[in-house]
């Protein structure tokens, strides 16, 4: 048989089932402020963002997981509400902080802690007041409360002392309709981390992403400034196979997060934006990379050519930003 007709019947098959990833009708830019709170998706991309010279505020509270825990967070950012003395905790296993904040914040004593901690919130409060964009990563639909108040991070502290309970969707759309009221100009993104929290269980940790996928669908019916990326569903659903995670099967693998970040960027960005943060990032890591003879003559010329290329792009972005 003939080649071209043994093939003409063969059928190529998609073995991605690929998630699409909405577009925003405004792109945004090396000129876009941003602001991101929460799980882990906005802490690794915001990191990415500063590294390759964005506008990207600092980050007063570290990972939060909840909802209800970002609410207070922007809260604090909205208001400037500085914490004081009797904020702060004294955890016999992550040093002094506060039951608002990461122990990633915590500091060796309270003074340190307070200054460190009021200073990073005076600067986030800044910026939010002016940034254009605002990415929120729920993580959790869960909470933990102490004398009924949400704790964003228990810092191993005893079981006993929380209670434990989960967020329905309602309650999570109705927190934070009012920050959309107030804000209707400012571009909000919400995604949910595909983290998986076993410690739930499998069934468990379904439906607490089920109640927060939910709550960003009310939202984004009340709000037309509410955009959603489908972080969660590109990892679960697209990659879906264990090779694309680390190796406690939980997170995902350096080389998935890459993925999800060069999504995020096609969605969101205008082509001359996405073009000069690839060229910033093959620098970035180009100056990360360990050399075999760090004194050496040569390498001395390697990093002095890095660092002009370095130059000759923030020259760049800021002709973008005029």
């Amino acid at each position: 048989m003939h080649k071209d007709k043994q093939n003409a019947n063969f059928v190529i098959m998609e073995w991605q089932t690929k998630v699409a990833a909405e577009f925003t009708v405004e792109r945004f830019s090396y000129r876009t402020r941003f602001l991101f709170a929460g799980s882990c998706f906005s802490a690794e991309i915001s990191a990415r963002m500063r590294a390759l010279e964005f506008l990207v505020a600092p980050d007063p509270f570290g990972v939060l997981f909840n909802p209800a825990s970002i609410c207070q967070a922007l809260e604090r950012m909205e208001t400037r509400k500085l914490f004081q003395p009797g904020d702060v905790v004294a955890f016999p296993a992550d040093g002094y902080g506060t039951y608002a904040h990461h122990s990633s914040f915590s500091g060796p004593d309270p003074l340190s802690f307070l200054e460190s901690a009021n200073r990073a919130l005076t600067s986030a409060s800044e910026f939010f007041s002016t940034a254009d964009v605002i990415i929120i990563t729920f993580g959790t639909a869960w909470v933990f409360t102490l004398e009924g108040q949400v704790v964003a991070n228990c810092h191993k502290m005893p079981a006993e002392y929380f209670k434990r309970t989960m967020l329905n969707p309602m309650q999570i759309a109705d927190a934070f309709s009012p920050f959309l009221e107030r804000y209707p100009r400012k571009q909000w993104i919400f995604t949910v981390s595909p983290i998986r929290h076993l410690a739930d269980g499998a069934h468990g940790n379904q439906v607490s992403k089920a109640s927060l996928l939910l709550a960003i669908t009310e939202l984004q019916q009340r709000f037309p400034a509410v955009s959603y990326f489908p972080s969660y569903e590109i990892l679960l659903d697209e990659l879906r196979d264990y090779r694309f995670y680390a190796p406690d099967r939980c997170h995902p693998s350096q080389e998935t997060i890459d993925y999800i970040w060069f999504r995020f960027l096609d969605a969101f960005f205008d082509d001359k934006s996405i073009e000069i943060a690839g060229k910033m990032e093959r620098l970035v890591k180009s100056l990360a990379h360990k050399p075999r003879f760090p004194g050496s003559e040569e390498h001395a010329k390697f990093v002095l050519n890095i660092k002009k290329q370095q130059d000759e792009m923030l020259k760049a972005i800021g002709i973008l930003r005029k």
